[in-house]
């Protein structure tokens, strides 16, 4: 019995990740977010955030509990619901307090709205929430998993090799995105930055009333 991936197993598994991060969603939506309002710290913060959620959700699968979701359409679709509710209301959020951030406070003080997505907790803990609340990450682990771990080889640790591979794209890929996209934010008007957020707000929106309808 292997311990390991092979390297060809490994490679398509990479390969893969770095589409799935690359192609925008909802977790792209919730770290710009997060960043509009409190700069890098924040990224960093719900690039985390949505890692351990990761994490968290690869271990269950591990366990049997994705396997759960996956053949139970009540428990599946009840988490979806609530991971729903959970996306529109960070979308009004955003559509609220548009414009009320400031990149640059990030290591400097601020006070009520201004700072509602703007400390690295803040954003961790909006990170790891909304993904623990996306039943299609366990999904994810349960059904591709398989896919690269040989039937000669043990299960958790190829499991955790590929976990640990997926969790660092994720916090190269997040955070280096919002960075290139601050950099040229501080060559915007800071009203065009505002029309920024309150269209990213609408797309949380329209992505939790998506998957609220998905879940019917």
């Amino acid at each position: 019995m292997t311990t390991a991936v092979t390297p060809a197993e490994l490679a398509a598994f990479t390969g893969l990740c770095v589409v799935l991060a690359a192609t925008p969603g909802a977790n792209l939506a919730v770290v710009l977010r997060c960043a509009a309002s409190g700069g890098q710290r924040a990224a960093v913060g719900a690039s985390l955030g949505l890692t351990v959620g990761k994490v968290l959700w690869a271990f269950a699968s591990l366990v049997g509990l994705a396997a759960l979701f996956a053949t139970s359409a009540q428990a599946y679709q009840l988490l979806r619901l609530v991971g729903a509710g959970y996306l529109i209301w960070l979308g009004v959020q955003a559509i609220r307090h548009a414009g009320r951030g400031d990149a640059q406070s990030d290591t400097g003080p601020g006070t009520g709205a201004r700072r509602w997505a703007m400390t690295g907790a803040g954003a961790f803990r909006r990170g790891l929430v909304g993904d623990l609340l996306n039943p299609k990450v366990g999904i994810f682990y349960t059904t591709v998993f398989p896919q690269f771990i040989g039937p000669g080889d043990a299960v958790v640790p190829a499991a955790l090799l590929l976990l640990a591979v997926h969790a660092t794209i994720l916090m190269l890929w997040y955070p280096g995105v919002t960075y290139l996209l601050a950099r040229v934010g501080r060559l915007v008007h800071r009203r065009v930055t505002a029309w920024a957020e309150r269209t990213m707000g609408v797309a949380l929106v329209l992505l939790g009333v998506r998957l609220a309808a998905e879940a019917r």
